[in-house]
């Protein structure tokens, strides 16, 4: 620049060309003015008809814009800038911003279900943390652009930062959609698993049931004693016929206690020979005892068993396991809700991920697009941001040599322009 005059287009050349001005420039090209040619000096020749303060644009909606909707030039330095640079930052800019725009929203229900211990609030607080998960990441994306020197560590930690945050959501958004518009499907198919778990834990209980007990398990040992000394007494019953007699007692029990045992349930014969003589009848009462529980619990299971197959699974574990349902869920018909919001995150995570593991795509629906969405839109941003990252143009808008270059180059030109008026 010729020190003893001013080039005007080599001026406005190079104001287009500072980011920092862009508001300057944008305030100036809508301010109306008079030219007067006949005044002497530049101040009375050019009149302005409006404040020429510089209006601040940033209040608090756009400050909360910027932290939604993240302009481009939050994506680099204020050193340097060209309309190209600007566009293509604007388009990473709208691309990460649509990214975590997308993630907030499919994580909302996932936050409001974990927090609905706090009622009406779970719905505010979920929102909120939703939000606070957008802003980490934007903050995230915006540092990782800044790859000047001995800001690389920091720029690729920061884009670390914007990955595993975006990963992380991307891997819940399909199951925070399935919980906002399919949570009675996921509530049908937890209470179907725990009728069948509570139905397998029955069949077990009855298989251990059916073991013979530790007093069974005496008596038919005694008996079978008793049973070879009335053997080996009966070859010779002439002889042995008292001892046999004896032995026949303590196996079969009195001729009266027999009599007397015909109008007795099964229980009573074998409390009535569990302090008596008569072992082998004690032992037979306790084998057709435990056959009636069986039969008992067997009847029952094959009635449960019927009832799961036709009645829907919510509507079955309140009729046939009420102690099971309460503990999972509340309300009934077209209310019911989780008791625990976040069983509710842990069900429908696995059963989101058990259907896509297994191929099961058609059963996922919209959840499968949100994530395949997600997916896609994190995997770009994060390429992009990488990327923009590395143009030689953003990172010289980072550097101080060039700010420098600007202010003295304004005051070189305020001083001449303070000549000109002289």
């Amino acid at each position: 620049m010729n020190k003893s005059q001013i080039d005007i287009e080599d001026l406005f050349d190079w104001l287009e060309q500072q980011p920092e001005l862009a508001q300057l420039r944008k305030q100036a090209a809508a301010t109306p003015c008079e030219y007067c040619p006949t005044e002497i000096t530049t101040d009375l020749r050019l009149k302005t008809k409006a404040n020429t303060e510089l209006a601040n644009e940033e209040g608090i909606i756009g400050k909360f814009r910027d932290i939604i909707w993240v302009p481009g030039r939050n994506m680099r330095g204020n050193a340097f800038s060209t309309p190209e640079l600007d566009r293509s930052l604007s388009s990473v800019a709208k691309l990460m911003s649509i990214s975590t725009l997308w993630d907030f929203v499919t994580t909302i229900p996932l936050f409001s279900f974990s927090l609905s211990l706090f009622s009406w609030g779970a719905i505010p607080a979920g929102t909120a943390l939703s939000f606070i998960l957008l802003w980490a990441s934007n903050v995230a994306g915006e540092n990782a652009t800044d790859r000047r020197p001995k800001h690389t560590s920091k720029a690729n930690w920061s884009l670390a930062a914007f990955v595993l945050l975006s990963v992380a959501k991307t891997l819940v958004s399909g199951v925070g959609v399935d919980l906002m518009i399919g949570n009675r499907a996921i509530q049908a198919e937890y209470a179907q698993k725990l009728a069948e778990n509570k139905l397998s834990e029955d069949r077990a209980n009855l298989t251990e049931q059916s073991k013979p007990s530790s007093n069974l398990i005496a008596a038919t040992q005694r008996c079978s004693e008793l049973q070879d000394q009335m053997k080996q007494l009966g070859a010779n019953r002439a002889v042995n016929n008292l001892q046999y007699t004896s032995v026949l007692v303590q196996a079969n029990g009195t001729f009266e206690d027999n009599k007397s045992d015909k109008n007795l349930t099964n229980e009573e014969l074998s409390k009535k020979y569990s302090t008596s003589k008569g072992v082998c009848r004690y032992e037979q009462a306790l084998k057709d005892l435990q056959k009636e529980k069986n039969q008992s619990a067997l009847s029952l299971i094959e009635k449960q068993a019927n009832a799961q197959k036709s009645l829907p699974p919510l509507k079955y574990l309140q009729q046939y396991a009420p102690n099971i349902y309460n503990e999972h869920f509340k309300g009934s018909g077209s209310n019911i809700e989780w008791v625990n919001g976040s069983e509710a995150v842990g069900e429908a995570t696995d059963q989101f991920y058990k259907k896509l593991l297994a191929g099961e795509f058609g059963l996922l629906g919209f959840s499968l697009f949100t994530f395949a969405i997600s997916f896609i839109l994190t995997g770009s941003a994060s390429v992009m941001l990488y990327l923009i990252g590395k143009n030689p143009q953003v990172q010289a808008s980072y550097t101080g040599t060039l700010g420098e270059y600007r202010n003295r180059r304004l005051s070189d030109y305020e001083n001449l322009v303070k000549k000109e008026e002289v």
